[in-house]
């Protein structure tokens, strides 16, 4: 497809619901559907989920997702038309199961300056509201790829906050989700890559503390990702991390095979 996805009326051609009544969406040959991966307050409660797009193919067959939103298997509008679809299907899949917690949702920072000219936060702020979600409930986590323009990045951020939404930096440590783009971006919660986390048990422990005195010193609450074992979680606690994400916690489920073990 050569146009980008823009207006509801379109958005909703591409969507589906499904026997559960959960949305998924058809783009192309390929069937967005919403996997969901529980993430904890340090006391066990559980704060929310960050949703993630599983992709399938006609006859049903999962397919490595990473190279849908890769410049070397689609081309830009194709890649945008994908992350709006799959932001869509989350956001009315949240809203009708899950809406009394925290919402996460992974934003490639190029995709939200497009996304943010059709769409921008206010309207955001009344799409959210019409599903009866506040919000204060929805972090977006900028994935760590470059961005062309940090300043126009900084401009939405700060009109999305002014509209209540939340900002996470996701991966910190990778590529660009570094202490240059934290510093300058002031998330609200910076969420640290698994590596440190693998980095710090295996005795190199100056990469992951180091993240948490930035995460202090900004007023970020800290999220540890890749808990997955005692020793990870034993290794968060100390550290008096805010939140945690891990396999050891819950691994990322399809909507569907959440709702069906509510029922079995």
């Amino acid at each position: 497809m050569s146009k980008i996805i823009a207006t509801l009326d379109e958005i909703n051609r591409h969507l589906t619901t499904e026997a559960d009544g959960s949305y998924s969406a058809v783009y192309d040959a390929y069937h967005l559907k919403t996997a969901f991966q529980p993430i904890h307050q340090m006391n066990g409660d559980l704060f929310g989920f960050e949703a993630l797009v599983r992709v399938f193919n006609e006859c049903g067959d999962e397919l490595n997702t990473e190279p849908f939103f890769a410049p070397e298997y689609y081309d830009e509008t194709d890649q945008v038309n994908m992350d709006r679809l799959a932001r869509v299907i989350h956001v009315k899949n949240f809203a009708q199961f899950f809406a009394s917690y925290a919402l996460f949702i992974n934003m490639v920072p190029d995709a939200l300056l497009i996304h943010s000219k059709n769409v921008p936060a206010a309207l955001l702020h009344q799409r959210l509201t019409a599903l009866g979600l506040k919000s204060e409930q929805v972090f977006f986590e900028l994935l760590e790829h470059d961005c062309s323009s940090n300043i126009e990045l900084l401009d939405i951020l700060q009109q999305m906050r002014a509209q209540g939404m939340k900002v996470a930096l996701d991966d910190y440590g990778v590529k660009a989700s570094s202490e240059c783009r934290a510093r300058f971006l002031q998330p609200d919660i910076i969420k640290v890559d698994r590596s440190l986390l693998a980095d710090f048990l295996s005795g190199q422990e100056s990469p992951l503390r180091k993240v948490v005195g930035l995460s202090r010193e900004l007023g970020a609450k800290l999220l540890i990702e890749g808990v997955e074992n005692a020793a990870g979680l034993k290794v968060a606690r100390m550290l008096q991390a805010d939140y945690i994400q891990g396999f050891y916690l819950g691994r990322p489920q399809l909507l569907s095979e959440i709702l069906l073990s509510r029922v079995s």
